[in-house]
């Protein structure tokens, strides 16, 4: 009898755990996983009290604001520009896009070099003016971010990590077979 009342217990365990599962995971109703009772009494069990556990929302919903559940596309996509200078006049249309809080990318390859320094100059106070950010990405090409970008490199920087790995000492190896310490 006793083995009958361990193992109708564990059926019962097993069965709470499966309905608290699916309701975590915002399963169906709690009668889902009903299992057999075998035939054995289980008035003890029927008279607990049942509570419904709400589902959670999905946390990628609750901050997107969608009450649906699914994420939502932004409306406006942000748009990246790319300029190759010819000429002076046109660090003010990189200006005007750092104004528009749209990073620029400039390719100075086919740039003459004093005018490549003059449009440095320039955009680099412009990048100031909006609290952006200008970053070397190649050899003649630079990125112009306003403040609502961030510029990751995709790497870590570890240039003020000042930790030294550990050296090991092997025994010294005697002759006769044994290792002195």
């Amino acid at each position: 009898m006793e083995n009958v009342i361990i193992e109708e217990e564990y059926i019962m365990g097993l069965k709470g755990l499966l309905n608290r599962t699916a309701n975590l995971l915002g399963g169906g109703s709690q009668d889902e996983f009903e299992t057999d009772d075998y035939g054995y009494e289980t008035d003890e069990y029927e008279a607990e009290e049942e509570r419904q556990v709400q589902p959670r929302r999905n946390s990628l919903a609750a901050h997107a604001g969608n009450n649906a559940g699914y994420p939502t596309r932004q409306e406006k996509k942000l748009q990246m520009m790319i300029v190759e200078p010819e000429s002076f006049s046109d660090a003010k249309t990189i200006a005007d896009y750092l104004r528009q809080r749209k990073p620029v990318v400039i390719n100075f390859e086919a740039t003459d070099s004093e005018v490549t320094k003059r449009v440095i100059d320039f955009v680099s106070g412009a990048t100031y003016a909006v609290d952006g950010r200008i970053q070397r990405v190649g050899k003649d090409i630079f990125l112009c971010a306003p403040d609502n970008i961030l510029i990751d490199k995709g790497k870590p920087d570890y240039s003020g990590f000042s930790a030294t790995p550990p050296s090991f000492s092997m025994p010294a190896d005697n002759h006769d077979g044994s290792s002195q310490t």
